[in-house]
Protein backbone atom coordinates (compact mmCIF):
# COMPACT_ATOMS: atom_id res chain seq x y z
CA UNK A 1 0.00 0.00 0.00
CA UNK A 2 2.97 2.58 1.15
CA UNK A 3 6.61 1.82 -0.37
CA UNK A 4 9.47 2.67 2.78
CA UNK A 5 10.00 4.15 6.18
CA UNK A 6 9.82 7.70 4.99
CA UNK A 7 6.05 7.09 3.27
CA UNK A 8 4.82 5.95 6.46
CA UNK A 9 6.19 9.09 8.18
CA UNK A 10 4.92 11.34 5.16
CA UNK A 11 1.75 10.26 5.33
CA UNK A 12 1.70 9.63 9.26
CA UNK A 13 2.29 13.44 9.54
CA UNK A 14 -0.19 14.16 6.49
CA UNK A 15 -2.81 12.35 8.39
CA UNK A 16 -2.17 13.94 11.65
CA UNK A 17 -2.59 17.20 10.45
CA UNK A 18 -5.75 16.66 8.66
CA UNK A 19 -7.15 14.60 11.86
CA UNK A 20 -5.75 17.98 13.57
CA UNK A 21 -7.78 20.64 10.91
CA UNK A 22 -10.99 18.54 11.25
CA UNK A 23 -10.70 18.83 15.23
CA UNK A 24 -9.81 22.52 15.06
CA UNK A 25 -12.96 23.11 12.95
CA UNK A 26 -15.15 21.21 15.61
CA UNK A 27 -13.94 23.46 18.27
CA UNK A 28 -14.77 26.37 16.52
CA UNK A 29 -18.53 24.68 15.57
CA UNK A 30 -19.10 24.89 19.51
CA UNK A 31 -21.45 27.34 20.64
CA UNK A 32 -20.98 27.46 24.66
CA UNK A 33 -19.31 25.57 27.37
CA UNK A 34 -20.51 22.40 27.56
CA UNK A 35 -22.90 22.00 31.22
CA UNK A 36 -20.30 19.44 32.72
CA UNK A 37 -17.37 21.86 31.46
CA UNK A 38 -18.81 24.26 33.60
CA UNK A 39 -17.83 22.18 36.61
CA UNK A 40 -14.59 20.90 35.06
CA UNK A 41 -13.62 25.20 34.95
CA UNK A 42 -14.60 25.69 38.46
CA UNK A 43 -12.26 22.72 39.15
CA UNK A 44 -9.02 24.09 36.95
CA UNK A 45 -9.79 27.57 38.80
CA UNK A 46 -9.63 26.37 42.33
CA UNK A 47 -6.58 24.62 41.44
CA UNK A 48 -4.34 27.23 39.92
CA UNK A 49 -5.88 29.07 42.36
CA UNK A 50 -4.35 27.18 45.23
CA UNK A 51 -7.73 26.33 47.03
CA UNK A 52 -7.54 22.68 46.83
CA UNK A 53 -9.75 21.38 49.37
CA UNK A 54 -12.37 23.44 47.41
CA UNK A 55 -11.13 21.83 43.67
CA UNK A 56 -10.91 18.13 45.25
CA UNK A 57 -14.82 18.44 46.91
CA UNK A 58 -16.13 18.87 43.37
CA UNK A 59 -18.21 15.59 41.68
CA UNK A 60 -15.19 15.54 39.18
CA UNK A 61 -11.96 14.13 39.24
CA UNK A 62 -9.38 16.54 39.07
CA UNK A 63 -7.06 15.00 36.34
CA UNK A 64 -8.48 16.53 33.34
CA UNK A 65 -9.13 20.23 35.26
CA UNK A 66 -5.66 19.82 36.43
CA UNK A 67 -4.11 20.43 33.11
CA UNK A 68 -6.74 22.85 31.88
CA UNK A 69 -5.59 24.66 34.81
CA UNK A 70 -1.74 24.88 34.15
CA UNK A 71 -2.58 26.02 30.76
CA UNK A 72 -4.58 28.66 32.01
CA UNK A 73 -1.88 30.16 33.52
CA UNK A 74 -1.14 30.86 29.47
CA UNK A 75 -3.68 31.44 28.37
CA UNK A 76 -6.59 33.91 29.84
CA UNK A 77 -9.93 32.58 29.06
CA UNK A 78 -10.29 28.97 31.31
CA UNK A 79 -13.14 27.95 28.37
CA UNK A 80 -10.67 28.21 25.28
CA UNK A 81 -7.98 26.57 27.77
CA UNK A 82 -10.27 23.43 28.02
CA UNK A 83 -10.94 23.33 24.41
CA UNK A 84 -7.20 23.29 24.11
CA UNK A 85 -6.09 20.35 26.18
CA UNK A 86 -8.83 18.42 24.84
CA UNK A 87 -7.47 19.45 20.98
CA UNK A 88 -3.77 18.42 21.93
CA UNK A 89 -4.47 14.77 23.69
CA UNK A 90 -6.77 14.07 20.78
CA UNK A 91 -4.46 14.63 17.89
CA UNK A 92 -1.71 13.16 20.15
CA UNK A 93 -4.18 10.10 19.93
CA UNK A 94 -3.54 9.73 16.12
CA UNK A 95 0.31 9.57 16.69
CA UNK A 96 -0.36 7.30 19.53
CA UNK A 97 -2.57 4.44 17.60
CA UNK A 98 0.06 4.18 14.91
CA UNK A 99 2.11 3.61 17.08
CA UNK A 100 -0.21 1.00 18.88
CA UNK A 101 -1.20 -0.66 15.17
CA UNK A 102 2.43 -0.61 14.58
CA UNK A 103 3.13 -3.46 17.60
CA UNK A 104 -0.12 -5.46 16.90
CA UNK A 105 0.09 -5.46 13.49
CA UNK A 106 3.39 -5.46 12.87
CA UNK A 107 2.32 -3.59 9.73
CA UNK A 108 3.08 -0.29 8.90
CA UNK A 109 0.56 0.00 6.02
CA UNK A 110 -2.34 -1.02 8.35
CA UNK A 111 -0.78 1.17 11.84
CA UNK A 112 -1.17 4.11 8.95
CA UNK A 113 -4.36 3.14 8.02
CA UNK A 114 -5.23 2.97 12.14
CA UNK A 115 -4.42 6.25 12.61
CA UNK A 116 -6.24 7.61 9.38
CA UNK A 117 -9.35 5.83 11.07
CA UNK A 118 -8.76 7.57 14.57
CA UNK A 119 -7.90 10.60 12.74
CA UNK A 120 -11.70 10.74 11.18
CA UNK A 121 -13.88 9.04 13.78
CA UNK A 122 -16.92 11.51 14.22
CA UNK A 123 -17.02 10.79 18.21
CA UNK A 124 -12.84 11.14 18.50
CA UNK A 125 -13.06 14.32 16.51
CA UNK A 126 -16.17 15.86 17.91
CA UNK A 127 -14.81 15.43 21.77
CA UNK A 128 -11.50 16.78 20.66
CA UNK A 129 -12.66 20.03 20.44
CA UNK A 130 -14.84 20.10 24.22
CA UNK A 131 -14.57 21.18 28.10
CA UNK A 132 -14.90 17.51 28.90
CA UNK A 133 -12.29 14.96 29.70
CA UNK A 134 -12.98 12.20 27.75
CA UNK A 135 -9.89 13.49 24.54
CA UNK A 136 -7.31 13.21 28.22
CA UNK A 137 -8.81 9.88 29.74
CA UNK A 138 -8.88 8.22 25.91
CA UNK A 139 -4.95 9.38 25.44
CA UNK A 140 -4.41 7.90 28.98
CA UNK A 141 -6.61 4.87 28.36
CA UNK A 142 -4.76 3.81 25.25
CA UNK A 143 -1.44 4.74 26.30
CA UNK A 144 -2.08 1.95 29.63
CA UNK A 145 -3.42 -0.70 26.98
CA UNK A 146 -0.52 0.25 24.37
CA UNK A 147 2.21 -0.31 27.77
CA UNK A 148 0.50 -3.03 29.55
CA UNK A 149 0.16 -5.26 25.91
CA UNK A 150 4.00 -4.88 25.10
CA UNK A 151 4.96 -5.57 28.89
CA UNK A 152 2.50 -8.60 28.72
CA UNK A 153 3.86 -9.75 25.42
CA UNK A 154 7.47 -9.12 26.65
CA UNK A 155 7.04 -9.63 30.43
CA UNK A 156 9.14 -5.68 30.58
CA UNK A 157 8.43 -4.89 33.79
CA UNK A 158 8.89 -1.41 33.82
CA UNK A 159 6.49 -0.32 30.99
CA UNK A 160 4.01 -2.73 33.17
CA UNK A 161 4.96 -0.21 36.33
CA UNK A 162 4.21 2.91 33.71
CA UNK A 163 0.69 1.06 32.83
CA UNK A 164 -0.17 1.22 36.17
CA UNK A 165 0.63 4.55 36.10
CA UNK A 166 -1.00 5.52 33.45
CA UNK A 167 -4.37 4.19 34.37
CA UNK A 168 -4.61 6.24 37.74
CA UNK A 169 -4.04 9.20 35.77
CA UNK A 170 -6.81 7.83 34.08
CA UNK A 171 -8.50 7.21 37.20
CA UNK A 172 -7.80 10.82 38.06
CA UNK A 173 -9.49 11.87 35.15
CA UNK A 174 -12.92 9.59 35.11
CA UNK A 175 -13.18 7.84 37.65
CA UNK A 176 -14.86 4.88 35.64
CA UNK A 177 -11.40 3.48 34.44
CA UNK A 178 -10.53 2.25 37.92
CA UNK A 179 -12.66 -1.14 36.72
CA UNK A 180 -10.08 -1.51 34.14
CA UNK A 181 -7.76 -2.91 36.70
CA UNK A 182 -10.17 -6.55 36.50
CA UNK A 183 -9.53 -7.62 32.99
CA UNK A 184 -5.25 -6.22 32.99
CA UNK A 185 -4.99 -8.32 36.54
CA UNK A 186 -6.35 -11.65 35.28
CA UNK A 187 -4.55 -11.69 32.58
CA UNK A 188 -1.90 -11.68 34.60
CA UNK A 189 -2.63 -13.82 36.64
CA UNK A 190 -3.95 -16.39 34.04
CA UNK A 191 -0.17 -16.38 32.98
CA UNK A 192 0.69 -17.05 36.42
CA UNK A 193 2.91 -13.78 37.23
CA UNK A 194 1.55 -12.72 40.67
CA UNK A 195 4.35 -10.50 41.49
CA UNK A 196 3.67 -8.62 38.12
CA UNK A 197 0.27 -8.04 39.01
CA UNK A 198 1.15 -6.14 42.17
CA UNK A 199 3.31 -3.85 39.94
CA UNK A 200 0.53 -2.80 38.41
CA UNK A 201 -1.45 -2.09 41.58
CA UNK A 202 1.83 -0.46 42.83
CA UNK A 203 1.18 3.61 41.77
CA UNK A 204 -2.89 3.07 42.26
CA UNK A 205 -1.77 1.94 45.86
CA UNK A 206 0.37 5.07 46.27
CA UNK A 207 -0.85 7.98 44.75
CA UNK A 208 -5.09 6.39 44.48
CA UNK A 209 -5.10 5.54 47.95
CA UNK A 210 -3.98 9.27 49.03
CA UNK A 211 -6.97 10.64 47.27
CA UNK A 212 -9.37 8.03 48.25
CA UNK A 213 -7.94 9.20 51.76
CA UNK A 214 -9.36 12.25 51.16
CA UNK A 215 -12.42 11.64 50.10
CA UNK A 216 -12.59 9.05 53.38
CA UNK A 217 -11.55 11.84 55.27
CA UNK A 218 -14.25 14.39 53.85
CA UNK A 219 -17.02 12.46 53.54
CA UNK A 220 -17.02 9.33 56.04
CA UNK A 221 -17.09 7.21 53.02
CA UNK A 222 -14.87 5.01 51.33
CA UNK A 223 -15.08 5.42 47.56
CA UNK A 224 -13.24 5.97 44.94
CA UNK A 225 -14.78 9.22 43.48
CA UNK A 226 -17.24 11.76 44.88
CA UNK A 227 -19.50 10.63 42.04
CA UNK A 228 -20.09 8.07 43.95
CA UNK A 229 -22.59 10.15 45.27
CA UNK A 230 -25.03 11.17 42.61
CA UNK A 231 -24.19 7.49 40.34
CA UNK A 232 -25.61 4.64 43.18
CA UNK A 233 -25.07 1.10 41.75
CA UNK A 234 -28.71 -0.40 40.38
CA UNK A 235 -30.26 -3.69 41.72
CA UNK A 236 -29.37 -6.52 40.16
CA UNK A 237 -32.55 -7.04 38.04
CA UNK A 238 -32.28 -3.79 36.61
CA UNK A 239 -28.07 -4.58 35.93
CA UNK A 240 -29.54 -7.54 33.48
CA UNK A 241 -31.93 -4.92 31.90
CA UNK A 242 -29.05 -2.56 31.63
CA UNK A 243 -27.23 -4.46 29.41
CA UNK A 244 -28.78 -4.55 26.08
CA UNK A 245 -29.01 -0.60 26.75
CA UNK A 246 -25.22 -0.42 27.24
CA UNK A 247 -24.02 -2.67 24.18
CA UNK A 248 -26.31 -0.94 21.54
CA UNK A 249 -24.62 2.36 23.53
CA UNK A 250 -21.13 1.31 22.53
CA UNK A 251 -22.13 -0.07 19.03
CA UNK A 252 -23.20 3.50 18.10
CA UNK A 253 -20.10 5.07 19.96
CA UNK A 254 -18.21 3.26 17.70
CA UNK A 255 -20.17 3.62 14.73
CA UNK A 256 -22.03 1.69 12.57
CA UNK A 257 -19.96 1.38 9.42
CA UNK A 258 -17.01 1.06 11.81
CA UNK A 259 -18.82 -1.71 13.60
CA UNK A 260 -19.54 -3.77 10.20
CA UNK A 261 -15.97 -3.44 9.53
CA UNK A 262 -14.68 -4.66 13.03
CA UNK A 263 -17.31 -7.35 12.79
CA UNK A 264 -15.80 -8.23 9.54
CA UNK A 265 -11.82 -8.17 10.53
CA UNK A 266 -12.32 -9.73 13.95
CA UNK A 267 -11.17 -13.08 13.65
CA UNK A 268 -8.06 -11.62 11.87
CA UNK A 269 -6.72 -9.95 14.90
CA UNK A 270 -3.54 -11.03 16.86
CA UNK A 271 -5.36 -13.71 19.07
CA UNK A 272 -3.23 -12.00 22.47
CA UNK A 273 -4.91 -8.50 21.25
CA UNK A 274 -8.14 -9.69 20.85
CA UNK A 275 -8.16 -11.40 24.15
CA UNK A 276 -7.25 -7.96 25.79
CA UNK A 277 -9.26 -6.56 23.69
CA UNK A 278 -12.66 -8.68 24.76
CA UNK A 279 -11.84 -8.73 28.47
CA UNK A 280 -11.72 -5.24 28.50
CA UNK A 281 -15.02 -4.71 26.51
CA UNK A 282 -17.08 -7.05 28.67
CA UNK A 283 -15.69 -5.18 32.02
CA UNK A 284 -16.43 -1.88 30.00
CA UNK A 285 -20.41 -3.28 29.56
CA UNK A 286 -20.67 -5.39 33.10
CA UNK A 287 -19.54 -1.71 35.08
CA UNK A 288 -21.88 0.72 32.98
CA UNK A 289 -24.71 -1.77 33.36
CA UNK A 290 -24.33 -0.87 37.39
CA UNK A 291 -25.54 2.29 37.05
CA UNK A 292 -28.60 4.09 36.34
CA UNK A 293 -27.56 5.20 32.78
CA UNK A 294 -25.29 5.20 29.89
CA UNK A 295 -24.43 7.04 26.69
CA UNK A 296 -22.67 6.82 23.76
CA UNK A 297 -19.94 9.04 25.81
CA UNK A 298 -19.54 6.97 28.31
CA UNK A 299 -18.06 4.02 25.44
CA UNK A 300 -15.37 7.07 23.65
CA UNK A 301 -12.41 5.54 25.32
CA UNK A 302 -12.97 2.00 23.51
CA UNK A 303 -13.24 3.11 20.13
CA UNK A 304 -9.50 3.32 18.81
CA UNK A 305 -8.98 -0.36 20.73
CA UNK A 306 -11.75 -1.52 18.61
CA UNK A 307 -10.45 0.18 15.16
CA UNK A 308 -7.73 -2.50 14.97
CA UNK A 309 -10.65 -4.90 14.40
CA UNK A 310 -12.03 -1.94 11.60
CA UNK A 311 -8.29 -2.46 9.76
CA UNK A 312 -8.53 -5.61 9.23
CA UNK A 313 -12.16 -5.55 7.88
CA UNK A 314 -10.96 -3.31 5.66
CA UNK A 315 -8.34 -5.06 4.12
CA UNK A 316 -10.90 -7.89 3.95
CA UNK A 317 -13.46 -6.09 2.15
CA UNK A 318 -10.92 -4.58 -0.38
CA UNK A 319 -9.22 -7.90 -0.70
CA UNK A 320 -12.27 -9.31 -1.82
CA UNK A 321 -13.40 -6.80 -4.19
CA UNK A 322 -10.14 -6.49 -6.11
CA UNK A 323 -10.49 -9.46 -7.64
CA UNK A 324 -13.16 -7.85 -9.91
CA UNK A 325 -12.35 -4.29 -9.38
CA UNK A 326 -9.07 -2.50 -9.70
CA UNK A 327 -7.07 -2.50 -6.23
CA UNK A 328 -6.42 1.33 -6.16
CA UNK A 329 -9.81 2.31 -7.05
CA UNK A 330 -11.30 0.15 -4.30
CA UNK A 331 -8.96 1.31 -1.67
CA UNK A 332 -9.99 4.90 -2.96
CA UNK A 333 -13.94 4.42 -2.96
CA UNK A 334 -13.70 2.73 0.58
CA UNK A 335 -11.25 5.83 1.89
CA UNK A 336 -13.94 8.19 0.55
CA UNK A 337 -16.74 6.64 1.91
CA UNK A 338 -15.26 6.39 5.34
CA UNK A 339 -14.60 9.86 5.38
CA UNK A 340 -17.89 11.60 3.89
CA UNK A 341 -19.71 9.51 6.36
CA UNK A 342 -16.95 10.43 9.28
CA UNK A 343 -17.73 14.44 8.27
CA UNK A 344 -21.18 13.70 7.97
CA UNK A 345 -21.37 12.60 11.22
CA UNK A 346 -19.16 14.77 13.47
CA UNK A 347 -20.68 18.10 13.31
CA UNK A 348 -23.57 17.34 15.64
CA UNK A 349 -26.55 20.00 15.54
CA UNK A 350 -25.99 23.14 17.48
CA UNK A 351 -27.99 23.57 20.82
CA UNK A 352 -29.70 26.98 20.13
CA UNK A 353 -30.25 27.47 23.18
CA UNK A 354 -26.77 27.37 24.96
CA UNK A 355 -25.77 29.71 22.54
CA UNK A 356 -28.88 31.98 23.88
CA UNK A 357 -28.13 31.27 27.51
CA UNK A 358 -24.24 32.68 26.39
CA UNK A 359 -25.83 35.86 25.49
CA UNK A 360 -27.41 36.31 28.59
CA UNK A 361 -24.63 35.96 30.71
CA UNK A 362 -22.14 38.07 28.37
CA UNK A 363 -24.81 40.28 28.99
CA UNK A 364 -24.74 40.43 32.75
CA UNK A 365 -21.17 40.30 32.63
CA UNK A 366 -20.88 44.01 31.42
CA UNK A 367 -24.29 44.71 33.21
CA UNK A 368 -24.21 43.49 36.72
CA UNK A 369 -21.00 40.60 37.06
CA UNK A 370 -20.59 38.52 39.88
CA UNK A 371 -24.19 38.36 40.62
CA UNK A 372 -26.36 35.10 41.96
CA UNK A 373 -28.46 34.36 39.23
CA UNK A 374 -30.88 31.76 39.00
CA UNK A 375 -31.50 29.21 35.59
CA UNK A 376 -32.39 26.18 34.41
CA UNK A 377 -28.43 25.66 33.20
CA UNK A 378 -25.46 26.79 34.61
CA UNK A 379 -24.22 28.68 31.34
CA UNK A 380 -25.38 31.93 32.13
CA UNK A 381 -23.49 32.02 35.54
CA UNK A 382 -20.45 31.06 34.11
CA UNK A 383 -19.81 33.69 30.97
CA UNK A 384 -21.69 36.32 33.66
CA UNK A 385 -18.63 35.07 36.41
CA UNK A 386 -21.66 35.11 38.85
CA UNK A 387 -22.99 32.26 40.90
CA UNK A 388 -25.39 29.87 39.81
CA UNK A 389 -28.83 29.14 41.01
CA UNK A 390 -30.41 25.67 39.63
CA UNK A 391 -34.17 26.78 39.98
CA UNK A 392 -35.58 23.30 38.37
CA UNK A 393 -33.41 21.20 41.31
CA UNK A 394 -34.40 23.98 43.74
CA UNK A 395 -38.13 23.97 43.43
CA UNK A 396 -38.06 20.26 42.80
CA UNK A 397 -38.76 20.22 46.40
CA UNK A 398 -40.88 23.26 46.48
CA UNK A 399 -44.24 24.29 44.84
CA UNK A 400 -46.01 26.96 43.81
CA UNK A 401 -45.26 31.42 43.81
CA UNK A 402 -44.95 31.96 47.69
CA UNK A 403 -42.15 29.35 47.68
CA UNK A 404 -40.56 30.57 44.94
CA UNK A 405 -39.81 33.88 46.61
CA UNK A 406 -38.57 32.41 49.76
CA UNK A 407 -36.32 30.30 47.73
CA UNK A 408 -35.20 33.57 45.74
CA UNK A 409 -34.65 35.54 48.76
CA UNK A 410 -32.80 32.68 50.97
CA UNK A 411 -30.26 32.50 47.84
CA UNK A 412 -29.82 36.18 47.29
CA UNK A 413 -30.88 35.81 43.50
CA UNK A 414 -30.59 39.09 41.50
CA UNK A 415 -31.24 37.81 37.99
CA UNK A 416 -33.34 35.00 36.67
CA UNK A 417 -32.58 33.72 33.54
CA UNK A 418 -35.49 32.35 31.80
CA UNK A 419 -36.02 30.30 28.51
CA UNK A 420 -39.16 28.41 27.43
CA UNK A 421 -38.29 24.43 28.91
CA UNK A 422 -38.16 26.86 31.80
CA UNK A 423 -41.96 27.77 31.91
CA UNK A 424 -43.10 24.78 30.57
CA UNK A 425 -41.45 22.98 34.10
CA UNK A 426 -42.71 25.58 36.07
CA UNK A 427 -46.22 26.14 34.92
CA UNK A 428 -46.48 29.12 38.31
CA UNK A 429 -43.64 31.04 36.71
CA UNK A 430 -45.75 32.94 34.67
CA UNK A 431 -47.51 34.63 37.29
CA UNK A 432 -44.47 35.59 39.27
CA UNK A 433 -42.82 37.02 36.12
CA UNK A 434 -45.90 38.92 35.38
CA UNK A 435 -45.33 40.85 38.03
CA UNK A 436 -41.49 41.04 37.37
CA UNK A 437 -39.14 43.82 35.44
CA UNK A 438 -37.46 41.95 32.32
CA UNK A 439 -33.75 43.42 31.66
CA UNK A 440 -32.79 41.73 28.49
CA UNK A 441 -34.78 39.21 25.95
CA UNK A 442 -33.58 37.57 22.77
CA UNK A 443 -35.21 34.69 20.41
CA UNK A 444 -38.32 33.74 19.16
CA UNK A 445 -41.40 32.48 20.42
CA UNK A 446 -40.08 28.89 20.31
CA UNK A 447 -36.73 29.22 21.57
CA UNK A 448 -36.16 32.80 23.60
CA UNK A 449 -34.28 33.45 26.98
CA UNK A 450 -35.34 36.37 28.55
CA UNK A 451 -33.37 37.86 32.09
CA UNK A 452 -35.61 39.39 34.83
CA UNK A 453 -34.31 41.59 37.89
CA UNK A 454 -35.44 39.77 41.15
CA UNK A 455 -36.96 42.90 42.83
Amino acid sequence: MLEGIGSHRRYLLAIICVGCFLRVLSLLNTCAIEIDGVEYAKVAEALVGGRFGEALSNVFSPGYPLFVGLLHLLVPDIELSGRLISLVFGTLLIWLSFVLGKRVFKDDNKAVLLSFLVAFHPLLVTYSGKVLSESVATFFFCLTIFLFYVSWQENRRVLLGLAGFCLVLTYLTRPEYLVYYGPLILLLLASKRLSDSLILLLPLCVIGSLYALYLHDRTGLWMVSNKATLSPFVSLSTFFVNIPLVVFCFLMAISPLFVLLTGLGFAKITYSYRNLLLMVVVFHILSLAFISHSTKRYSVELIPLCLIGAVEGFYIITQYAARSFNHRLVRLVMICIIVVTSVLLGYPPMHADRALQKQAGLFLLSYDPGSTIAARLPLAAFYGKGKNVNLLTEMSVRNGQSQLQTMLAEKRVRYMVVDEKTKSQLPFLCDYLSETKMIWSTGDTSTFVSIYRIP
